[in-house]
């Protein structure tokens, strides 16, 4: 069975060590007790590792055992650790298998058009230009693809995603996803252990909520983070990563600039930018402010 599974940045889940394109056997599984866990719905992994600080895989899982879940969790006597899935590809699996299995759905494509749910499991979703999707339902997904459209959502577990230019995604649930691929665009969310994240040029990733993860792959970008114990990634070139909260960190790519800040009692202290030129500071490396030095952290 196809499946999603969370680790943590070692490539660990409770104390075993996992490696990509392993497979693991064990003689009993009970659901939330023994064996190999993993969920169906790759969403319901962001109940149980924060986005910010953990590693997630595609996973093939067998020898199911039957048990009653609150989610998609399934526990098994086979897994097979299959591909590891960046945050921005694993932002649109989100997005996907919500519209695929969504209980209501709403679809408009003419342009300057609006559709908006506020069910359980819902989906709005739309491709005109100038458009919105728009809910607030709990485990919902709002999404277009339409040149400058807005893909909204305030429900826990939620997810907004668009691909259009000039576009917007947002949502303000905990554990909430909004992610976008066009130019020009802004992915931002401000629930705790969310994720914003777009691979558009010139776009801004942002978030507000402890224990996030703001991220953006193109060129010129922003990626910012204003919560305690967040991260800020970038990886295209002359893009800026800001970690602005207490105890936050930051990386990116050669030729990209870091913000770091550092706190004492509950007060700015320090603040400082940095240019990753592969010497002082070291590309994909993550750094965090200490003593007014920027230092390297895992």
């Amino acid at each position: 069975m196809k499946c999603f599974k969370g680790f943590d940045k070692n490539l660990t889940c409770r104390d075993f060590q996992y490696e990509i394109g392993k497979t693991y056997v064990t003689d009993n599984a009970e659901l939330c007790q023994e064996g190999f866990h993993a969920c169906t719905n790759p969403h319901d992994v962001f109940a149980y590792y924060n986005p910010a600080e953990s590693r997630f895989c595609e996973v093939e899982l067998d020898g199911i055992v039957k048990g009653k879940s609150d989610d998609s969790k399934q526990a098994g006597t086979k897994i097979t650790i299959i591909r590891e899935i960046d945050i921005i590809e694993y932002n649109q699996l989100c997005a996907e298998y919500t519209k695929a299995h969504a209980k209501s759905k709403e679809h408009q494509t003419k342009d300057y058009s609006v559709v908006s749910n506020s069910g359980y499991y819902s989906s709005a979703s739309n491709s005109g230009d100038c458009s919105s999707a728009s809910n607030s339902g709990y485990c919902s997904s709002a999404s277009n693809s339409g040149a400058y459209s807005s893909a909204s959502n305030s429900g826990n577990c939620s997810l907004a995603s668009n691909s259009g230019y000039c576009s917007s995604a947002s949502n303000s649930g905990d554990r909430s996803s909004a992610s976008n691929s066009g130019d020009h665009s802004v992915a931002s969310n401000s629930g705790d252990r969310s994720s914003a994240s777009n691979s558009g040029d010139c776009s801004l990733a942002s978030n507000s909520g402890d224990c996030s993860s703001a991220s953006n792959s193109g060129k010129q970008c922003l990626a910012s983070t204003v919560g305690s114990s967040s991260q800020a990634i970038v990886s295209g070139s002359q893009s800026l990563a800001v970690a602005f909260g207490p105890y936050s960190k930051a990386k990116g790519a050669l030729g990209d600039f870091l913000t770091l800040s550092e706190w004492e009692d509950d007060e700015i202290i320090n603040c400082r930018t940095r240019k990753i030129d592969g010497k002082h500071i070291k590309a994909n490396t993550f750094y965090k402010m200490i003593n007014g030095k920027f230092v390297e952290v895992k």
